[in-house]
């Protein structure tokens, strides 16, 4: 037989055996645990929320997904490491706000590009509120506004980062009501901000229900306001910010995402799987317990949400920073 023929009919069916075990390999993904990537600190709102998510997830998957917490830059850090994993389909992360407005709008981290991602699935999406002590001297917002109109530049609401995702709604707020205080940052996220909240450190967070839930159900926190169109059915006695006459509505989120050139049937197995995970009665019924504000939209609603989310917080960003009230540089 002719050397090249047989070269070319070797190479016919090499190509051949690869792509039959390149199928049979991807219809048995994922046979191995998967790394969670979580770019906040442990023990905070994302981190207890997500960890729970997951282990939910196991299941339909059929293998462990172990959490590796990657902070650092609002967020950045830890995205950034995602963004630059092998595109294997075992490399997948939690993203929030900071993850696709904050570390972009501010060019945290180089080499950041959030084209190197492909969104999943949402796990919640929740207003901002601002939370008080339980037993602060104001019952409501109007009272809040009144005690900061009076004593300018005393008052200290707390957020999980500058221009992050608490940070701007708080500003937005402030602008509105014509009051000035104090925005102090905590970047390691909901657990230290919490506790600067419930020792006194601060005077108010401006955070999720989520975040400050097991306070809230301890009687040692409570909610002033949301930042939503509508009440919270969880919290149906909690007014609106509109209701006080403030157009604000503001909120976060919390997202599953992996690398972007991610195999497209792995992305959809992991993405069914998420999804299958809000048809389990044990974990809506963790959710509502927890408050935790559980929230499910697909790979494309989820990019359309970003997409959404981004233009409006970018708006209001620039508009700040032409202001002075925010630093870009």
């Amino acid at each position: 037989m002719n050397i090249r023929r047989l070269t070319r009919m070797t190479a016919v069916a090499f190509a051949v055996t690869a792509g039959l075990g390149q199928l049979a390999y991807a219809q048995d993904y994922p046979t191995k645990d998967i790394m969670h990537i979580m770019p906040w600190s442990a023990g905070g709102g994302t981190d207890t929320v997500m960890r729970t998510f997951m282990n939910f997830a196991e299941e339909p998957l059929g293998v462990g997904i172990n959490t590796q917490n990657i902070t650092g830059a609002q967020s950045g850090v830890g995205t950034l490491r995602l963004m630059k994993s092998r595109p294997d389909g075992y490399t997948i992360g939690s993203l929030t706000w900071d993850s696709v407005i904050t570390v972009p709008y501010y060019e945290l981290v180089p080499g950041y590009d959030t084209e190197q991602l492909a969104y999943l699935g949402s796990v919640t999406v929740h207003p901002t509120a601002i939370v008080v002590r339980d037993d602060a001297p104001w019952a409501t917002l109007e009272e809040f506004v009144a005690a900061a109109k009076e004593a300018p530049g005393t008052l200290k609401i707390s957020n999980v980062g500058t221009g992050g995702v608490w940070h701007l709604p708080a500003l937005d707020f402030a602008k509105q009501a014509e009051i000035d205080v104090q925005h102090v940052p905590y970047p390691k996220g909901s657990g230290p901000q919490r506790e600067a909240l419930l020792s006194g450190e601060t005077d108010a967070a401006s955070t999720s229900i989520s975040a400050a839930y097991a306070a809230i159900e301890a009687g040692q926190a409570r909610v002033l306001a949301v930042m939503a169109d509508e009440r919270d059915p969880h919290f149906p006695d909690v007014p609106t910010f509109k209701e006080a006459g403030y157009d604000v509505v503001w909120g976060g989120f919390r997202l599953i995402a992996t690398q972007a050139d991610v195999d497209a049937e792995q992305k959809a197995t992991l993405e069914k799987a998420f999804a299958s995970v809000f048809e389990d009665p044990e974990f809506q019924a963790k959710a509502e317990e927890t408050g935790m504000g559980a929230v499910w939209m697909g790979s494309e609603q989820v990019a359309n949400f970003i997409k959404n989310s981004q233009e409006k917080a970018f708006a209001l960003m620039d508009q700040l920073v032409e202001e002075g009230v925010l630093d870009k540089k």
